[in-house]
């Protein structure tokens, strides 16, 4: 594991929008398993698993829409950057980035949500 500053984390666009999916879960769909689940995350093998559940409840959550419009869908990219995230600097920054993105408002919450 590299020296890093948090920011190099936080800042990372795959965080943010997995972030803001999660906080978009927890908000609309009342999803609170994933954040456990997450929260529990210790290895690379276990935070990948609990995105792959994380990513199927979404896609519920996604469809059935918010006001009457389907919620925009995380892409591959952002997937790849994540797991790149975990393989250089580890599962507990970048869980901490994520579950503190998703319990923060949005700077748009109101607008997107």
């Amino acid at each position: 594991m590299s020296e890093f500053k948090m920011g190099d984390v936080f800042g990372n666009e795959a965080v943010k929008n997995f972030g803001s999916a999660l906080r978009r879960a927890l908000r609309i769909g009342e999803d609170y398993t994933s954040l456990v689940e997450l929260e529990y995350v210790e290895t690379h093998e276990q935070f990948v698993e609990v995105i792959k559940k994380f990513l199927r409840r979404y896609e519920t959550i996604a469809r059935r829409g918010y006001k009457g419009k389907e919620l925009s869908r995380l892409g591959e990219r952002d997937l790849e950057q994540l797991v790149s995230l975990v393989d250089e600097y580890g599962v507990k920054p970048v869980r901490a980035a994520l579950i503190s993105y998703a319990l923060v408002k949005g700077e748009k919450e109101e607008e997107v949500m």
